[in-house]
């Protein structure tokens, strides 16, 4: 059976009025409202707003990793002897899971909220790929765990494998960035940048051409400089 005639025999079986009430407050209800939130705002985007989506747009083909596509690193798992999956990239993209990007004064230089679905672009940087990306790293993030928490784990092992030979000193790297104190720190200033997150700023700077940890931030480009593993 597929997942959705599996959902739809289940609401059917399910005589419990307080779980139905549920599944649509916490879902269907919250689903709707999110669809009206992003169709409201793609109807009144103003020019600026409007060039950032489509540049968001464009830097997609950044995360076709994180989008399942074939031809990326997680291809693979497309189809394996236990079963196919048709690729669809689309689904996995930030636009729909009804992300919207706002530019708006921050008190960090873009924020994500992974509950109202917004980017948040400080003025200033309305024009800056790396803080954009960095941005859409922690949308794909969460997408990803909606979708599936075991794609996460798989992104994780198939990038550090991608990295390494590019990373030299990868595990230190990774031992360092994953200190609990440090991290704990971290997420204090700017919120969680776990592993994976580490690991796809990482793919994103090798992609775009960029230093080392320059779209992570932080100062990590400083830090892993001082500690000679980059």
């Amino acid at each position: 059976m597929k997942i959705k005639e599996n959902i739809i025999s289940a609401i059917n079986n399910c005589s419990d009025t307080s779980i139905l009430n549920q599944i649509y407050n916490d879902t269907l209800k919250r689903n709707d409202n999110l669809q009206k939130s992003y169709n409201d705002w793609t109807n009144q985007q103003t020019g600026e707003v409007f060039d950032l989506h489509m540049r968001s747009m464009m830097y997609e083909d950044l995360f076709d990793d994180m989008c399942m596509a074939k031809s990326s690193i997680m291809g693979k798992y497309l189809d394996t002897p236990q079963g196919s999956l048709k690729e669809d990239t689309y689904y996995l993209s930030i636009d729909a899971h009804y992300y919207k990007f706002i530019v708006t004064e921050t008190t960090q230089n873009g924020e994500t909220d992974i509950f109202e679905r917004t980017i948040k672009i400080n003025p200033q940087f309305v024009d800056d790929q790396n803080i954009i990306l960095h941005e859409m790293i922690h949308a794909h993030e969460h997408i990803l765990s909606l979708v599936n928490p075991l794609l996460k784990e798989t992104l994780i092992v198939e990038l550090y494998k991608h990295l390494f030979p590019k990373f030299k000193d990868l595990d230190c790297i990774i031992y360092n960035h994953a200190n609990i104190s440090h991290n704990s720190d971290l997420a204090e200033l700017g919120g969680y940048h776990g592993l994976l997150f580490m690991l796809k700023s990482l793919d994103l700077d090798f992609r775009c051409r960029n230093e080392p940890f320059t779209i992570f931030g932080y100062d990590y480009n400083r830090t892993f400089a001082e500690l000679n593993l980059i």
